[in-house]
């Protein structure tokens, strides 16, 4: 029971740490809703359950190998490169406020109203979806590490079991992510909104950098 519960700590602990999985949660979460956080938690506990059928299996040692730890931090690398250049060049469109001013000569002189609360959904960051989550989480060499390095160290002859106690765990910790988002999206205003994705861009682009240097230094190793 206690080999149970340290599991359960174990994986609450490393799910709320700062990774990419949990920012690109708690990002879609704060900018669009609940709704949209489950369902990106939604890909990554489907990454979870790939990684736990290796674990079940005991396939983990092919997942630590020096050559799949380089080859996916490089794909890593390059796709969280790219999700922090979509949300930058995405977060550049001019606030609400901004576009009222600059709509305001032009209504004036045609006549016609604008919408500047339309303007700036239209042209704002959209959503991440299902398969990009799962996608980040299974090139995540922090999560192939976690199962195949720490996880194995707390699952013993109840294997089954165990694996069902770390799911719940790693569900649960994102769950609570998702409501503590869900919150702070009630207070922030559309400008907070915008500088939340301006910060998870940079943010992920210092996760691939990280993910560069981790296949660097593997592959020194070699």
């Amino acid at each position: 029971m206690e080999a149970l519960v340290a599991l359960f700590v174990v994986g609450f602990v490393s799910a709320i740490t700062p990774g990419p999985d949990i920012l690109l949660v708690l990002r879609n979460t704060v900018a669009f809703g609940i709704r949209r956080g489950f369902i990106v938690l939604g890909g990554i506990a489907s990454g979870w359950i790939v990684y736990l059928v290796f674990v079940y299996f005991g396939l983990t040692h092919f997942l630590s190998h020096s050559i799949a730890q380089i080859i996916l931090s490089v794909i890593g690398c390059v796709y969280l490169g790219y999700i922090s250049f979509t949300i930058y060049t995405s977060t550049n469109a001019p606030l609400p406020q901004e576009l009222a001013q600059k709509n305001c000569s032009k209504n004036l002189a045609t006549g016609s109203a604008s919408n500047a609360n339309d303007s700036f959904n239209a042209s704002s960051t959209t959503p991440d979806t299902f398969l990009r989550a799962l996608f980040v989480n299974l090139s995540n060499p922090k999560a192939i590490l976690f199962f195949a390095v720490i996880v194995t160290q707390f699952i013993g002859e109840t294997l089954l079991l165990s694996i069902v106690v770390l799911f719940c765990s790693l569900f649960f910790a994102f769950v609570c992510v998702i409501m503590a988002g869900g919150f702070f999206r009630q207070v922030f205003n559309e400008r907070a909104l915008l500088w939340v994705d301006r910060v998870s861009g940079v943010l992920f682009l210092m996760f691939a950098c990280l993910l560069a240097y981790n296949a660097v230094e593997i592959a020194k190793k070699l």
